[in-house]
């Protein structure tokens, strides 16, 4: 079986600070991902020797901006650390995925972010069935969690966007449930899945910004190789 970890990145349609929205999978054989799992672990613990490594996150903005448990990190660590995440996909048993949205060529009747996300979703879906067909394998999708105590709006949305694209298919899915959905801290899948999707959606914003930062550009061609980028339009 392949787990996708899935995340996203970016902003939504009335946001101008960036005009790309991404979402981005991991797929790991399930075979694997104990190993990937001890691997976060360890370069956690390296990064912050703290912390227990459920206690935060991998996250690329927070990396690269010295945010949160990254803190007490000056640039030349986090710089780094950057370049040991992206070797770490890179050396993985692992493929990359991601669709990357630009909001300003969006139709018209694109009108909200749930219309947004199910577009870059099911984008994405088809390529995760594609995958799945090539090496003929059941799979499973995880996302990062949204529901709380009080409230379970967005996660909802993302299940009846899934069963939306089922109700369009034409054949049968490989995939064996709906998504499930987990804490980011928890999961090495997704904290990699958000690594790569602020990866994604910061080179291509700095390219139009003709502005460099030689640790973001060195992991993102890392892991060049072994993504599949997919763009809308």
């Amino acid at each position: 079986m392949i787990l996708f970890y899935i995340d996203e990145s970016g902003t939504g349609l009335k946001d101008r600070q960036s005009p790309y929205f991404v979402l981005s999978a991991v797929a790991i054989p399930s075979q694997n991902s104990r190993e990937i799992d001890a691997q976060v672990i360890a370069l956690k613990r390296r990064l912050v020797s703290w912390a227990k490594p459920e206690d935060f996150e991998i996250k690329g903005r927070d990396l690269r901006r010295g945010d949160k448990f990254f803190r007490g990190l000056d640039w030349e660590q986090r710089s780094e650390a950057i370049v040991a995440v992206a070797q770490l996909i890179a050396e993985s048993d692992s493929r990359v995925l991601a669709v990357r949205v630009d909001t300003r060529d969006l139709p018209e009747y694109i009108a909200s972010d749930t219309d947004l996300y199910r577009l870059a979703f099911w984008r994405l879906l088809d390529e995760i069935e594609e995958l799945l067909r090539e090496v003929d394998q059941p799979g499973m999708i995880l996302l990062d969690a949204r529901s709380d105590l009080h409230s379970s709006v967005q996660d909802r949305r993302i299940v009846e966007a899934f069963r939306d694209w089922l109700g369009v298919r034409t054949s049968h899915t490989r995939l064996a449930e709906i998504p499930w959905f987990g804490f980011s801290a928890f999961y090495a899948g997704l904290q990699l899945a958000d690594f790569v999707a602020y990866l994604v959606d910061f080179v291509a914003n700095e390219t139009n910004r003709a502005k460099r930062e030689n640790a973001m550009q060195q992991a993102y061609a890392l892991i060049a190789q072994k993504t599949h980028l997919f763009q809308i339009p």
